[in-house]
Parts: C-alpha cells; sequence; structure tokens
C-alpha cells in the first residue's frame, strides 16, 4: 500500500508540471496586460523576458506531446521477416497481460527495452516499439532471452505495483521536457531552476516507486524462464557489455584505419565468447559482479540487490530446452545479425572496405606496423637507420618516455634504452618483412595477433634483433637477414 501511495503521489506531480507551466506562462500574460496598461516602455522590457521564457516554457510542455524518433533505429523486423522471434514476443506478453509491440528491431547495443510514443503526459500509449540488441541474440541462451524480454513488457502491466507503468513513463516525460527549458537571464535561470527543482522531488517520489517496478519485473521474469534464467541473465548482459566493448576495441576495429570492417561482425563476436581462454575471463566477469554506486534518483537496484532479491523467492523451475542458443529464434541467424550490427553506421564506417577476420587482422596489424615505422624512421630507409645504430644514435629508435637524463654516461645511456629500441626496431623490422611478402599476422580470438614470419627468417629473427639493439650494437645479421628476405638492398 505504501507503494501504491508513493506512486499515486508520482502521478498527481506528473499532471501538476503542465499546471505549473501554465500557471507561470498564465501569470506573465497577466503582468504584461496590466504593465501595458500604465507603461509602453515597461511593457517592452517585461516582454524581452517575458515572451522567450514563455516560450521556452511551452515548448517544453509540447516536448512531451510530440512524438520524436521517426523511423525506427536498427534493423526493424516484421513478424514475416522473423515469426520466431514474433511469436516469442507475443506468447511473453500474454503472459505477463500486456499487449505485444507494434514494432521491433535488432539494434547493436547490449540491450533490450521496450520504447512507447504516448500521449496526455504519458497517459495515453500511442504506439509501442521494442528494441533487442544483436548481441544479446548471440550470447544468450532461450531461456534467458525469454527472462530478459519478460522482464522488459513486464514493465507495462501495472501487475504488481498499480500505477507504476504510468510512472516509469512519467520520468521519461519529464526528462524531455527538461531540454527545452533554456535561456540567458537571471529570470530564466530561476525559471529552470524552479522546474530542475519540481523534477527532483518529482523523480525522487518515483524512484523507489521504479525500483519496486524492477524488482517486480525481475520477479515476472521468473515466473516465465525460471529462477536461474531470471538470474543469469543479469549476469550475463552485464558480461556480455564488457566482452562487446573489448571486441570493439581490439577485434571489430583493428583494421579501421587501414580502411576495412569485418563481413561478418557477427561471427567474430561468438568466436571470442567460445574461445576458451576469452571463455574464462567471461565466466569470472559472471561470477564477479562489480561494486555500484546508487543515489535516491536511481530507477534500478545494483544488480547483486536484484539477483539476491530473486534468489530469496520461492525457486521456479526452468523449461527443458532453454540452453539452446537465443539466436534459434531467428531465421537465417548469421545474416540478419550481421546487418543488426552494421545497421546505422555513419559515412566514415560505411565506407570502409569489407573483408574476411584473417585478412582484416593482417591488414590492420601492418598499417599500425607501418605507421610506427615511418614515424621513427622519419623520411629514412630502414638500412638509414641500421646505420644509424652502428654510429652510436640508438636512442633516436627510443620511446621520448624511455630515452636516459642528460647526466647519464656514454654506456648508461646505451642501456638505458635497450628494451625501447628493440620494442622499435622490431615493430619497424615487422613492418619491412610484411612489406616483403614474408610475414604477416595471426588472427588469435585468445590474446593480440601472432606474427608469423617465414622461415629461415623467423628462427633467426629474435637473436637478430637482440644483437642489433644491445648496448654494443651489431646489426650484421638482422641486415643479413633482412637482405636475404628481400626487406633490404643487395649490397653493391
Amino acid at each position: 500500500m505504501k507503494t501504491s501511495w508513493r506512486a499515486l503521489v508520482a502521478v498527481l506531480l506528473l499532471a501538476g508540471f503542465p499546471v505549473l507551466v501554465l500557471l507561470i506562462v498564465g501569470g506573465l500574460a497577466v503582468a504584461e496586460y496590466y504593465a501595458f496598461q500604465h507603461s509602453g516602455l515597461l511593457a517592452v522590457k517585461l516582454g524581452i523576458v517575458a515572451v522567450p521564457v514563455s516560450f521556452a516554457l511551452l515548448k517544453a510542455l509540447f516536448a512531451i506531446e510530440r512524438t520524436r524518433g521517426g523511423d525506427l533505429p536498427g534493423v526493424p523486423v516484421t513478424p514475416a521477416d522473423q515469426p520466431g522471434l514474433w511469436a516469442l514476443v507475443r506468447e511473453l506478453a500474454d503472459t505477463v497481460g500486456t499487449r505485444p509491440p507494434d514494432a521491433i528491431s535488432l539494434i547493436a547495443d547490449v540491450n533490450a527495452g521496450v520504447r512507447e510514443r504516448t500521449g496526455w503526459l504519458g497517459l495515453r500509449v500511442r504506439r509501442r516499439e521494442m528494441f533487442i540488441g544483436a548481441q544479446l541474440l548471440a550470447g544468450l541462451h532461450h531461456d534467458q532471452l525469454r527472462a530478459l524480454l519478460g522482464h522488459e513488457l513486464a514493465h507495462y502491466t501495472n501487475r504488481d505495483t498499480r500505477l507504476a507503468g504510468l510512472t516509469y513513463r512519467g520520468r521519461r516525460s519529464i526528462e524531455k521536457a527538461l531540454t527545452g527549458l533554456d535561456g540567458d537571464g537571471w529570470f530564466a535561470g530561476l525559471v529552470r531552476k524552479l522546474f530542475v527543482l519540481y523534477a527532483k522531488l518529482y523523480f525522487a517520489v518515483s524512484a523507489s516507486v521504479c525500483r519496486r517496478q524492477e524488482l517486480a519485473a525481475d520477479a515476472a521474469a521468473a515466473r516465465l524462464a525460471g529462477t536461474e534464467a531470471a538470474t543469469s541473465a543479469l549476469r550475463e548482459v552485464d558480461a556480455l557489455d564488457v566482452a562487446w566493448k573489448f571486441y570493439v576495441d581490439h577485434y571489430l576495429l583493428v583494421g579501421w584505419h587501414a580502411g576495412y570492417l569485418p563481413d561478418r561482425p557477427a561471427a567474430g563476436f561468438l568466436a571470442l565468447l567460445a574461445d576458451a581462454e576469452r571463455a574464462e575471463q567471461i565466466d569470472r566477469l559472471r561470477r564477479e559482479l562489480p561494486e555500484e554506486e546508487t543515489s535516491r534518483y536511481d530507477t534500478h537496484p545494483a544488480t547483486p540487490e536484484r539477483i539476491a532479491a530473486l534468489e530469496a523467492l520461492p525457486a521456479v523451475p526452468g523449461s527443458p530446452g532453454g540452453d539452446r542458443p537465443a539466436s534459434d529464434v531467428l531465421r537465417d541467424a548469421d545474416a540478419t545479425l550481421d546487418a543488426a550490427l552494421f545497421a546505422d553506421l555513419n559515412a566514415e564506417a560505411a565506407a570502409k572496405r569489407r573483408t574476411d577476420w584473417d585478412s582484416l587482422v593482417d591488414l590492420g596489424f601492418r598499417h599500425a606496423a607501418a605507421k610506427v615505422a615511418t614515424a621513427f624512421l622519419n623520411g629514412r630507409t630502414l638500412e638509414d637507420a641500421l646505420t644509424r645504430i652502428d654510429e652510436g644514435h640508438a636512442s633516436e629508435f627510443a620511446d621520448p618516455d624511455s630515452r636516459p637524463p642528460a647526466t647519464a654516461g656514454p654506456r648508461a645511456r646505451r642501456e638505458f634504452v635497450v628494451a625501447s629500441v628493440r620494442e622499435n626496431l622490431s615493430t619497424m623490422v615487422s613492418a619491412a618483412l610484411a612489406e616483403a611478402g614474408v610475414a604477416r599476422w595471426k588472427l588469435s580470438w585468445s590474446g593480440p595477433a601472432d606474427l608469423v614470419v617465414d622461415e629461415p627468417y623467423g628462427t633467426e629473427l629474435s637473436a637478430a634483433l637482440d644483437a642489433a639493439a644491445a648496448a654494443d650494437p651489431d646489426t650484421v645479421p638482422l641486415r643479413r637477414l633482412l637482405t636475404a628476405a628481400g626487406a633490404l638492398p643487395v649490397p653493391s
């Protein structure tokens, strides 16, 4: 009952938002009218303040009613396109007691949700749209997907907390309205502060309702798919989010600067998840949930709190076959997920060429190595660089932060930079060998790409680099290797 009263107060505050707007705008209009009765100059001065403030307030009010967004992001899928996915969503909606969405779209985000286009401050729902992250369909099991989608649909049933659905939508309405409140001047700033305080009051009152609704939606998810599926889905989404960010940084964009993207992005993500070493790291993320700081305005309880609340409820068994891949609900899953992951590319990304994973990794690392080599060579050839090393100038090829202090003696200076020179020389040589066609970078889902050098050069390379980068350098073995490989010209 306490929660119901909080929800009722939140709804009353939501209804009071346009009343407050109209009171201020009406008050300004009355003040402007009386100003005209006494002094035209006073009316003009007041109008300079009143007109922009009234415009901003009415703009904020109408922003609540205005439908935004246009077309769905991602890849919209119709019942004809994906009958299995639509059948699942309709079944879940019927089970939780709400109507299914009018549209479903697959997006490139580790998230799922329902967006509603509403009227009357969220009182009337015009259209409901569901978003499902392609990464979730790629990485979840079927029962976890049921739990996740059931949770989202349960937000709008009001079965567990009366009026909570309206409270949930009201937060979004007020957030959208506040974006229209801007303007300069002390009075405009004062009005904005007034509405920000009003919004904070609403958010504080409604936050506990929303948090309880999250727990109620979790409970509905457990009833739909089983307690284990609901708790594991919470863990899995967090783990997949971290895994996806790692995948984007270290794999998906590896060929970006070389002008390439993978032709099979979803297959790559699945390969990363399936790799034995990566799977162990991801499993650690599932088990070791991060600490989460919460505030009085948060709409979601911390994940550990949500899991604990689910585990405190009577256990609900899962359904047979729930451990099959969630992507089984899709028709032509590989192509569908690939399309979703690359659906909303910007112009720069869309212009990138597509290639297979093995070629992508080689092209990306080759480009990066060539860039480093170009920076260190600074217009010189690799042969010139080896000559500078022979002449005692190896520090020119060390990283700036690895160069010795000015007070160091000649021997100390050479020893100080050995490791940095060895690393950068290795990169320059790798670029030269790759350009000569005797070296390439090999894809590894367990770690960084491996440089594979044809024999006999591969066996001899490490020792030759050690000798060339030593405090007392000997570049002869490295010169001999590079000449034989075609990376240096044959001496005349």
